[in-house]
């Protein structure tokens, strides 16, 4: 049977193939279920390590709560720099369809929002929606090869300065985990240099798609550490570098809801685990993803709330008129 799909008050019809019971109860529950886990073993650990002493330790820079508030913006403005180099338009890609596209990719499942994003594309913009779909495609590929870049660029600089040392595991079979991490670099290539069969981008737009990804990546891990370090929560740039490290980890895990989440339980483990201040560094956490939630909420989730109650209450008056 086929559904017409609506997104988010703006339209797109797609044929979209029945999922099967199995299929929909096990990404419900992969979308509602990890979550709560995640809730419930974060509760856990800030009980245990005491409410009052999470406020106490609170950073008090200015500067820490004035940086914080940039992360938000930084992959929606390299999206739009993107899509408007690739398709050439400029007043008809809106800084608000990336800060949606985030917002679902966080909030629900790695590339809804991109799902969402092609709709909107395909609804309008005047484009093939083969070109849509590979430069949408292609643009996440490139993304996934940056982000995997920099991983071994920050493993690299960790190892060199003696902050870690690869397990015996990855040192026994080192040729095969470089091959295996190293598969979003191989797609990469692919789309290089199979040109036209592979893509309908040419070459300089891969190329400069990865560099503003590449660039994307970089001022967000620089970002995190000027976060960390104003923060007064860890006691040297080596502990900056390695929660930096394990935020981007974590963000290259795929096909998982709510890494922000993820990323405080394993933070405030972390930080047991290193014998640094529990308290201090679940304070930072708990602030960087409530001001994460609350941008979320003002400037994408509330303002999307009223231009769909403000659609649905001008097509009912439209209804009612041509009933009349």
């Amino acid at each position: 049977m086929n559904t017409v799909v609506q997104v988010g008050g703006e339209f797109g019809e797609a044929a979209e193939k029945p999922r099967s019971v199995p299929f929909h109860f096990a990404m419900q529950a992969l979308r509602w279920g990890v979550p709560v886990i995640l809730l419930g073993f974060i509760g856990h650990q800030l009980a245990s390590i005491g409410w009052l002493e999470i406020w106490r330790a609170k950073p008090t820079a200015l500067s820490f709560y004035l940086l914080v508030l940039v992360p938000f913006f930084i992959q929606p403005v390299a999206d739009l720099l993107i899509y408007r180099n690739l398709w050439k338009v400029e007043k008809a890609l809106p800084l608000s369809i990336f800060l949606r596209k985030r917002y679902l990719n966080a909030m629900v499942l790695d590339y809804s929002g991109e799902a969402y994003f092609y709709f909107w594309a395909q609804h309008r913009l005047s484009l093939e929606k083969t070109a849509l779909l590979h430069a949408i495609k292609d643009s996440n590929i490139l993304s996934a090869g940056a982000g995997l870049a920099m991983v071994w660029l920050v493993l690299l600089l960790l190892s060199a300065s003696g902050g870690i040392t690869l397990p015996t595991f990855f040192s026994t079979h080192l040729w095969t985990s470089i091959a295996i991490a190293s598969l979003p670099l191989m797609f990469c290539l692919i789309l290089v240099f199979g040109g036209r069969k592979v893509t309908t981008l040419n070459r300089q737009q891969i190329a400069s798609t990865f560099t503003i990804h590449l660039l994307r990546s970089a001022i967000a891990l620089v970002l995190q550490f000027g976060i960390w370090w104003l923060s007064g929560a860890l006691p040297t740039a080596i502990a900056c570098f390695y929660f930096v490290a394990l935020r981007l980890l974590i963000s290259r895990l795929p096909l998982l809801p709510n890494k922000d989440l993820l990323f405080v339980g394993t933070g405030i483990a972390a930080a047991s685990f290193l014998t640094l201040s529990t308290e201090a560094v679940a304070a930072v956490l708990m602030i960087t993803i409530a001001v994460d939630q609350l941008l979320g909420f003002l400037l994408v989730g509330m303002p999307w709330l009223l231009g769909r109650f403000s659609f649905s209450r001008t097509q009912n008056h439209e209804n009612a008129s041509a009933v009349r």
